[in-house]
C-alpha cells in the first residue's frame, strides 16, 4: 500500500475535514535547467491543509527530467552507457575523459538518477569523433582499449593507442 492510498479520504485531525486529491503546477530545477509540470497532492476539503507524498514528489521530478531531456535533446541514460561501453571504458575512466567527472556521477547519469547539462551532453557526443576521443584520452590520462579485428581493424593492420601518441 502506498502513502497515496493512505491519504486519500483520510481525516484531518485538526479540523475534521477529509483529504482529497488535488493538482498543482510546480517548476523543478535540475542541472541549471527547469521544467514546469503538474504534481498531485492531497488537500483538506475544510481548511485547505496540503500534504505531498514522497511518491508524488518523485513522479513530478521524473516528469520534469523527461521534459528537460526532450526540450534540450539530451542523451538518455542508456545512450550514455552504450557510448561508454562502445569505447570500452569503466565509469571512472569515462569520467576522466570528461574533465574528471566522478565515477558516481557517471553511474548516476547512466541510471537516470542525475541529469547531465547540455554542455556535458555535447562533450559526451563529441567522443563519437575518434580524433576528439584520442585527444581527450591523452589529456585525461586514460588508456583506450585497442580495437580488435571485429571492431574495424583489417587483419595485419596495427592499432595506434594513446601510448603511441605520447
Amino acid at each position: 500500500m502506498t502513502s497515496d492510498s493512505l491519504l486519500d479520504g483520510h481525516l484531518h485531525r485538526s479540523c475534521g475535514g477529509r483529504y482529497a486529491r488535488a493538482s498543482e503546477s510546480v517548476t523543478i530545477r535540475v542541472s541549471g535547467m527547469s521544467a514546469t509540470v503538474d504534481r498531485t497532492l492531497f488537500r483538506c476539503d475544510r481548511c485547505g491543509d496540503e500534504r505531498r507524498t514522497v511518491e508524488q514528489r518523485e513522479l513530478a521530478e521524473q516528469a520534469a527530467v523527461a521534459a528537460m531531456r526532450d526540450q534540450h535533446g539530451l542523451l538518455k541514460p542508456r545512450e550514455i552507457r552504450q557510448r561508454r561501453e562502445r569505447i570500452g571504458l569503466t565509469t571512472a575512466q569515462f569520467g576522466d575523459l570528461l574533465f574528471g567527472v566522478p565515477q558516481g556521477i557517471v553511474a548516476g547519469w547512466e541510471k537516470g538518477r542525475y541529469l547531465q547539462n547540455p554542455q556535458v551532453d555535447a562533450l559526451i557526443r563529441s567522443l563519437d569523433d575518434p580524433d576528439i576521443l584520442v585527444h581527450r584520452a591523452a589529456r585525461g590520462g586514460v588508456a583506450l582499449p585497442l580495437p580488435t579485428v571485429s571492431e574495424g581493424l583489417e587483419a595485419g593492420e596495427t592499432a595506434i593507442g594513446v601510448q603511441d601518441l605520447q
